[in-house]
């Protein structure tokens, strides 16, 4: 069975709408000697793996720290690294289920 071509096109449109979207966070982290956290939180469930990819543009005087956490009664820290620059993959396995928040802190050097 063959279908009219305007029929054809929102089959095929229908299709597309079913692909799953990729989705971003895009923000500016401000810089401070003591600077806040900034977090970002997902829900996630025991044992899946969660990938962080972190774009840091270049900032004289700044460092960029990272720390994946998770809200469980114990609040597990998965991973702190610091001095994050360019683009950085991470991956960490969440233990509990909950949410997993990605923080950011961008330090003001005392120069």
């Amino acid at each position: 069975m063959w279908l009219t071509p305007p029929v054809a096109t929102l089959v095929h449109l229908f299709l597309i709408a079913l692909i799953p979207s990729t989705y971003a966070i895009k923000f500016n982290l401000s810089a401070y000697r003591y600077p806040p956290a900034k977090c970002i939180w997902n829900a996630a469930h025991p044992g899946s793996l969660v990938i962080v990819t972190a774009n840091v543009g270049p900032g004289d005087g700044q460092r960029v720290d990272i720390e994946i956490i998770d809200s469980s009664p114990e609040k597990n820290v998965y991973l702190r690294k610091k001095n994050i620059r360019g683009e950085t993959r991470l991956a960490v396995t969440a233990h509990s289920e909950g949410e997993v928040g990605v923080c950011f802190k961008n330090h003001l050097d005392n120069g």
